[in-house]
């Protein structure tokens, strides 16, 4: 019976602490758009407030779209590694399409720090092409990187 109560205890602490760590949990699409907005590398643009209004519904409806992706994706129940991989370059696709938009309100300092932020991505990856969506998202790195 102890062994019992030590393994529920277990089980139950195991499990409240992913959760605390936000294993498996991405949010809601508002939710990871103001995570977006909040990253340090978005911060450095000193995006001003009417910017960051106009942003958000850009950013909402990106990871709306990249999420109806990887849902349809994983609908099938097969391999997840494989759906995502063929998932990818859609999602890369949306991100540049959805990055260029975001750029385009910068205004010209704002947009040399931007081009500063985009050239440190790819230094940590060669494949970068965002800053504002996904942080220098660039999908694999290659072998070695």
């Amino acid at each position: 019976m102890k062994k019992l109560l030590v393994i529920a205890a277990l089980l139950v602490s195991a499990v409240s602490f992913s959760k605390a760590q936000g294993y498996g949990q991405q949010g809601t699409p508002e939710e990871q758009a103001q995570r977006s907005l909040d990253r340090p590398s978005v911060v450095a643009l000193n995006l001003t407030a009417d910017q960051k209004t106009k942003a958000m519904p850009i950013l909402v409806a990106y990871n709306k779209a990249v999420a109806d992706l990887r849902a349809k994706a994983m609908a099938g129940g097969g391999d997840m590694q494989a759906a995502m991989t063929e998932i990818r370059p859609k999602m890369t696709t949306l991100a540049d399409e959805n990055e260029k938009l975001l750029v385009a309100m910068l205004t010209v300092d704002q947009k040399k720090a931007y081009d500063a932020a985009l050239a440190t991505a790819k230094q940590n990856n060669p494949n970068a092409t965002t800053v504002i969506i996904g942080g220098g998202r660039g999908g694999q790195r290659p072998p070695g990187q």
